[in-house]
């Protein structure tokens, strides 16, 4: 096996003496995840902005806006009504919401009270929001119209009242209690950055391998090829070297980007054998892609162009840009045929889950069946001769 090693590190030289394979391999990848991730990994930074013009400023419209203010839809901003209605127009904020005087009267003469949500037709959250604004106004109506009979019975005035009931009322009154449910107790949620993050890993690190796989045809080209098979190597220590180039490659560029993914935006990976067994699964899968199309091309240029078409199109079908959820369920059902969906439910349930070896179980099996059927087809048309 030495032969193989020799070769192996050969290719591997060759690979880092060039200035542009660290660009490819390392920053490409951190800047697509630090465009398509964001810059931060704090989610109230995404949450909308609406601008809020409270012109009764009576206590029930003080209260209105302050449960208003308790969601995670949004966050609200005071602002006068003129420069709200500009910036809606000119695309600044997602909306207005607009409490006009005699807000209070009206609930004082027990009639539904008027607020106004105001929205440019792109707005296309506008609808989720005026529910939750719907449902605050109810919960006003009911503690106002309990506070107002209460009042009425024991002939106390009506604020102090509704005081003592805004503070016993939950702050959502039919809420969902949110849990999250993960197989580790230190997991975090895969927010955009992490799934950018794994996704355009494995994206640049398939796009390398696209590269480095046709070297064979490139040795060929050139004579190498044939030269080495002229020297006391078998043709298993000939492949096998060259396999573990490519296999070793991949790792070292996964292995950077995990780390460098953690010290920059604070991405954690989850198990560390099971990350091991998925990444190793994922780059026998990528390595027998790129044999399989170097099997059907004849130059390093064909290689490289046909290779990173397929890469790029598989990986926006297998949700690398964007979560699979938000396509239609014939694309969803056509994803399951390509690698990267299955690389991206194994990261999942590492990443988000805190899963285990056990629960990536199926998505590396699918990976491995990857990898087989393209290494058979990809050594069959390996030609020695």
């Amino acid at each position: 096996m030495r032969k193989a090693w020799a070769l192996c590190l050969f290719e591997l030289k060759r690979v880092f003496q060039k200035p542009q394979s660290y660009f490819l391999m390392f920053a490409m990848p951190l800047i697509f995840t630090l465009i398509f991730g964001g810059l931060s990994g704090d989610d109230s930074a995404d949450r909308m902005k609406l601008a809020v013009v409270d012109e009764d400023q009576s206590t029930l419209s003080k209260v209105f806006l302050q449960s208003v203010k308790e969601n995670e839809l949004f966050t609200l901003e005071s602002e006068s009504k003129q420069q709200a209605e500009q910036k809606v127009k000119d695309k600044e904020i997602g909306g207005l919401l607009y409490i006009p005087k005699g807000f209070a009267k009206q609930m004082l003469a027990e009639k539904n009270p008027t607020v106004t949500f105001k929205h440019g037709p792109e707005f296309v959250s506008a609808a989720a929001i005026s529910q939750m604004i719907n449902q605050n106004l109810i919960k006003l109506k009911m503690e106002f119209a309990a506070s107002l009979h209460s009042s009425r019975y024991t002939g106390e005035d009506w604020k102090p009242v509704f005081s003592k009931i805004v503070k016993k009322t939950p702050a959502a009154l039919a809420g969902v209690h949110k849990v999250e449910v993960k197989k580790g107790k230190a997991q975090t949620k895969l927010s955009n950055q992490s799934a950018r993050s794994a996704g355009f890993s494995m994206m640049f690190v398939m796009i390398v391998m696209m590269s480095v796989t046709g070297t064979i045809l490139e040795a060929k080209k050139s004579g190498v090829w044939y030269r080495m098979l002229s020297t006391p190597i078998s043709r298993f220590q000939l492949m096998s070297g060259y396999f573990m180039s490519f296999f070793l490659l991949g790792w070292i560029q996964f292995g950077i980007l995990m780390a460098a993914t953690s010290a920059l935006f604070d991405i954690r990976w989850g198990n560390p054998l099971g990350i091991a067994v998925l990444v190793s699964a994922l780059l026998l899968c990528v390595v027998g892609l790129g044999l399989f199309i170097a099997g059907f091309v004849t130059t390093t240029e064909q290689q490289s162009a046909m290779g990173n078409i397929i890469v790029i199109s598989t990986c926006m079908l297998g949700g690398v840009y964007w979560p699979l959820d938000v396509v239609p369920k014939f694309m969803q059902k056509i994803a399951e045929f390509v690698p990267q969906t299955w690389a991206m439910k194994g990261f999942t349930e590492l990443v988000a889950r805190g899963g285990g070896v056990a629960d990536i179980a199926l998505p590396v099996a699918v990976l491995l069946i990857f990898s087989a059927v393209f290494l058979v087809a990809g050594m069959s048309r390996v030609r020695f001769e």
